[in-house]
């Protein structure tokens, strides 16, 4: 197993991979390249062309954060966002397509659809109840590798085989901290601590290497106009900027922070009893048996009780593993498609196949 086989491993907790060898061509994750389709079972909802107790929306959006999505139509449609029903942070660097929810009652349809640059929204049909997170089946991912390179192809084979058979660490991926930044959970912390003096520093005017330099240099200039979220943060009331963001992004810089947390202890598991101790179900760290699987991180964390109790509580597999995989060539490029299980990340996927040669594009 490869130790940091990619540059943001170090920031994300991320540290092992299954497989040694890459395909050695450079792949760059954005909407051209990277397509992500949610996997919802409408039976199981009563799905109706014509009438139903909730509303589906179709969203498709290309180089678009979810969080923008959610606004677009909150605004637009004059619902509140926590009215909106969906499921699960879609990558921004991608060509995406998902589904809300939204009680009928509140929904005028002649304001459908909702077309602006990057984002698509219109009206598919009607649920007969409440979705629930039981109807979310998972993502279908499809992967364009511009090669023509036939070893790339024997190769790529190799590594799903592997993959598929021996699973892969459920790392939370590069998403969740942000490929630019890698701050989200550092806030999340910051967030828990009530330490808004680091906060604001961390959110305002720490740089990260991989940052582009526009954004760099409005951070030192402390000109934060088109930054989604320092934009909110300073425009707040005074003393209200955390938790005003916290709201704004639905919780996600607490959740990372736990995520980051988990795959600390990944590693551990990985070092004291190897692969095989991932094949079970693990505890995130704000569960009451967490203590028993945590008890040094949380030190190292600095961690004291009354906010371990503020982290999320669910449990998570150990492993996940790669489905329905199919590889073909189109012309000069491979297309690798595949499907994987709810809150499971095909970066992590992606960084078994390219390694270090893996890249993000946006700002």
């Amino acid at each position: 197993m490869l130790v940091y086989p990619h540059p943001l491993d170090y920031a994300t907790g991320i540290k092992y991979s299954v497989v040694d060898k890459s395909l050695g061509v450079e792949y760059t994750v954005s909407p051209d390249s990277f397509i992500v389709e949610e996997i919802v079972d409408f039976e199981k909802t009563g799905f109706n062309n014509e009438k139903g107790e909730y509303a589906v929306l179709r969203v498709l959006k290309v180089n678009t954060e979810t969080f923008k999505a959610l606004e677009l139509v909150s605004s637009k449609l004059g619902i509140p966002v926590g009215n909106i029903i969906f499921f699960g942070i879609k990558d921004k660097n991608a060509t995406t397509k998902s589904y809300f929810f939204i009680k009928s009652q509140l929904l005028d349809p002649s304001l459908l659809p909702i077309e602006t640059r990057g984002v698509k929204i219109e009206l598919v049909g009607f649920t007969k109840k409440k979705p629930s997170r039981s109807i979310f089946q998972g993502n279908k991912f499809t992967v364009i590798i511009e090669t023509g390179r036939v070893e790339v192809v024997k190769t790529l084979r190799e590594i799903i085989d592997t993959i598929s058979t021996t699973g892969i660490p459920s790392y939370y991926g590069y998403q969740r901290f942000g490929v630019k930044r890698c701050n989200s959970h550092l806030l999340g912390k910051l967030l828990l601590l009530k330490r808004e003096d680091l906060f604001a520093d961390v959110l305002l005017r720490t740089i990260h290497l991989l940052e582009d330099p526009d954004v760099s240099l409005r951070r030192v200039l402390g000109v934060y106009r088109g930054l989604i979220y320092e934009e909110h943060y300073i425009s707040s009331k005074l003393g209200m900027g955390m938790t005003s963001l916290a709201k704004k992004t639905h919780n996600i810089l607490v959740d990372a922070y736990a995520s980051y947390l988990f795959n600390l202890l990944l590693n551990k598991i990985i070092e004291i009893s190897g692969l095989n101790g991932l094949a079970t179900s693990l505890p995130m760290p704000g569960c009451l048996n967490a203590t028993d699987y945590y008890s040094d991180i949380f030190y190292l964390e600095s961690l004291k009780p009354s906010v371990i109790k503020l982290l999320p509580c669910f449990h998570r597999p150990g492993l996940f593993k790669p489905r329905n995989n199919v590889v073909y060539t189109r012309g000069d490029s491979i297309i690798y498609e595949f499907e994987l299980e709810p809150g499971m990340y095909a970066s992590i996927v992606l960084r078994e196949l390219f390694k270090d040669k893996l890249y993000f594009e946006g700002k």
